[in-house]
């Protein structure tokens, strides 16, 4: 059975989209026993530094490659080999790594990596050169979709975690998968941009679609993940009660987008921003602000509501 393909995008950086790729793929593995598998393809590389030290992935990267050594083998045309660029059990709870957890990690060799494939929109001199662009423009929209399929039998879930923008590698991302995840802050800057970001992406389905009438059959039948919910994070809180201006704007996304909106929530805690220098999931530290942190249970809930969701 192939695995569920979700990617957590926002064009807004700091919305907490690494925090919950990681804490609901640490989730999924630990507590519901779901094999995953983590992508990260944000050149900030966040995701694999919540995984694990950077002393460690400097090692795995000369010694075995990241996403970005997967994507020139791609664009040399190469086989890919998807399973050899998959670093097992990066994460450790003292001296227990989390089974069924496994990344493919990112690095910032990647950068640069989102130009060109082609083009739908334009003059062309003739059919044949239509085609060729239409074709091309898939092509390079494949390289996830390609990549995972050597993979999707081996696990659960795959999650990825998209750059802050909407360009050739995160479209990658919503090509090859069924749902798409939107962290965002509920405050007026962070949220202002959602329904463009949902317009984006149906414009950027309009433009597969279009490509696909053109293009040749190897790369025919591609189609743009679907909303899978709207999880709000780092919501501020006055003492023990939500600020007004968060819970207004949450009340407001939900009535905006029906059914769409995660109900449990992440605050902002200190216990995630120490949890993730360690490189651990919140409730792995044994600390008093990550155990006040984990007690709250955010990402228990979240996570099974991702689950029902996706």
């Amino acid at each position: 059975m192939a695995a569920k393909v979700v990617c957590f995008i926002n064009y807004k950086g700091g919305v907490g989209k690494s925090t919950s790729t990681y804490h609901v793929g640490c989730y999924l593995a630990q507590y519901l026993n779901q094999r995953v598998l983590l992508l990260d393809i944000d050149p900030q590389t966040n995701l694999t530094f919540l995984c694990s030290a950077i002393e460690n992935w400097q090692r795995f990267k000369r010694t075995t490659g990241t996403i970005a050594s997967l994507y020139r083998r791609f664009q040399d045309r190469q086989s890919l080999d998807t399973k050899r660029f998959i670093w097992r059990s990066p994460v450790s709870i003292g001296r227990h790594s989390i089974a069924n957890l496994d990344l493919i990690p990112c690095d910032i060799d990647l950068l640069g990596e989102d130009l060109g494939g082609g083009q739908v929109l334009g003059t062309f001199p003739t059919l044949e050169a239509m085609r060729r662009n239409a074709t091309e423009y898939l092509r390079e929209r494949s390289f996830l979709s390609r990549a995972l399929k050597e993979v999707e039998s081996d696990y659960d879930y795959v999650l990825i975690d998209c750059p802050p923008n909407l360009y050739l590698m995160t479209q990658n991302a919503l090509l090859a998968s069924q749902k798409f995840v939107v962290p965002t802050i509920p405050d007026h800057l962070s949220t202002i941009g959602l329904s463009i970001l949902l317009q984006k992406v149906e414009k950027i389905g309009q433009l597969v679609t279009a490509a696909g009438a053109l293009a040749d059959a190897t790369v025919q039948n591609m189609q743009v993940a679907t909303l899978g919910g709207i999880v709000f994070v780092r919501v501020r809180l006055g003492g023990t009660m939500l600020t007004t201006a968060h819970a207004s704007k949450m009340a407001e996304l939900r009535q905006n987008f029906p059914g769409s909106c995660f109900p449990t929530y992440t605050t902002e805690l200190i216990g995630y921003t120490e949890a993730a220098a360690a490189a651990m999931p919140v409730w792995g530290l044994q600390n008093a602000n990550a155990i006040r942190a984990a007690q709250k249970g955010e990402y228990d809930d979240i996570t099974r509501e991702f689950v029902r969701k996706v």
